[in-house]
């Protein structure tokens, strides 16, 4: 039996693991779990890397979204999200108050770009989410950010998927008003659970701290506001600090064999369509996506890849927020609302893409799929 290429995991390299025994036998004997030095050091360093003022550790990916909403005040108001992205990213709205406004994609990138943006912005308006989608920061950042600054809009970049992601030059997590990070497992930086948030905005970071120890003022024991518990225990916080530490290694090891990806399946001539490269961008390749011809059905190669192959493939994301149940029912969305998303995103399957991932694995995910893609052709399976 050929041993199980998984789609995603996180590299720990051996080393890494013992220094963090370390760590975690000294927070241990500290007896300091939550909001201690590990977790200072690990937000200052996350704001030198991303380029930053201020980074605030949260407890999930979702947290930093909905607090930069709750502080922006888009209660009553909407905020556009890709219709395309994981229902996070439009459930920070709701939980600020606010009303996710769903948009269309780019085919060429998986996100919204400015036209697609700028087609759901209205009266009620109160900020814009751009997505990064697999890693990869939008060409037209820079017009999106200009049209958000026009209109008095908060730009708010998830990018749970673009730890190490540049625009030209810039770090994601520094090209909006604020950014949230997610460190689940799979994502390229992890801390097992958590997120941070990013931001230059001064006071938005002092809300994000209070907000996130149930409203209490960062000065002392006073309650400001309504606020929850959002913390990033010590543990995790010295689980970051050490992936961090990888983070440009970890990239160049994705962005490598993602060219490696391109390579063989343009040998094999398979017909699965790659998405383009963009000049000036560095992708963080959270996810490898690929187009399948017209005609081949995605859930069947997805689920030959792994039984006959052993091979985890998946989606970004598949169904669209619009075409979940709990959105058609309580927002009024369904099917035909947004065509690009529906055609493109039917099609889109992301192959096997960590750190540890090796060449081989790579040729043999390649060879499966254009196997099955050969077969597709000829009618089988469909």
């Amino acid at each position: 039996m050929l041993p199980k290429v998984p789609q995603a995991r996180p590299c720990i390299p051996e080393e890494d693991i013992a220094a963090l025994l370390e760590d975690f036998a000294q927070i241990l004997r500290s007896g300091r779990l939550t909001m201690g030095p590990y977790l200072a050091r690990f937000e200052q360093e996350f704001a030198a890397c991303v380029g930053t003022e201020h980074a605030v550790g949260m407890s999930s990916g979702t947290a930093p979204l909905e607090v930069a909403l709750r502080y922006w005040g888009v209660e009553g108001g909407e905020v556009v999200v890709p219709t395309n992205t994981f229902i996070a990213s439009s459930n920070a709205a709701l939980l600020a108050g606010g009303r996710p406004v769903l948009c269309d994609i780019d085919p060429q990138t998986l996100s919204s770009g400015l036209p697609q943006i700028e087609a759901q912005v209205g009266e009620k308006t109160r900020a814009v989410v751009a997505v990064h989608i697999a890693g990869l920061v939008a060409p037209d950042m820079e017009a999106i950010r200009s049209f958000c600054r026009g209109r008095g809009l908060l730009l708010l970049e998830d990018a749970a998927h673009a730890h190490g992601a540049r625009a030209d030059g810039q770090p994601a997590g520094s090209l909006g008003d604020a950014a949230g990070f997610s460190f689940f497992p799979t994502k390229p930086l992890t801390t097992g659970e958590g997120g941070m948030l990013s931001t230059n905005d001064r006071d938005l970071a002092a809300f994000a701290r209070s907000f996130r120890t149930h409203g209490v003022s960062t000065e002392g024991r006073s309650l400001e506001r309504l606020g929850t518990n959002y913390r990033l225990p010590e543990l995790s916080a010295a689980f970051g600090l050490r992936q961090l530490a990888r983070l440009a290694e970890h990239t160049a090891a994705r962005n490598r064999l993602a060219g490696c990806y391109r390579r063989v399946l343009v040998r094999l001539g398979c017909g699965a369509v790659l998405l383009p490269e963009f000049a000036g961008r560095v992708h963080a390749y959270y996810k490898f996506p690929v187009r399948l011809p017209a005609g081949q059905q995605r859930e069947w190669v997805v689920a030959q890849l792994r039984r006959r192959w052993g091979i985890e493939a998946g989606s970004v994301y598949w169904p669209p927020c619009h075409l979940t149940p709990f959105y058609q029912r309580e927002l009024g969305y369904g099917p035909g609302d947004f065509p690009v998303a529906e055609k493109v995103l039917s099609q889109v399957v992301t192959l096997p893409m960590f750190a540890g991932l090796s060449d081989q694995a790579v040729e043999r995910v390649c060879c499966g799929l254009a196997e099955l893609l050969a077969e597709g052709a000829c009618g089988v399976g469909q």
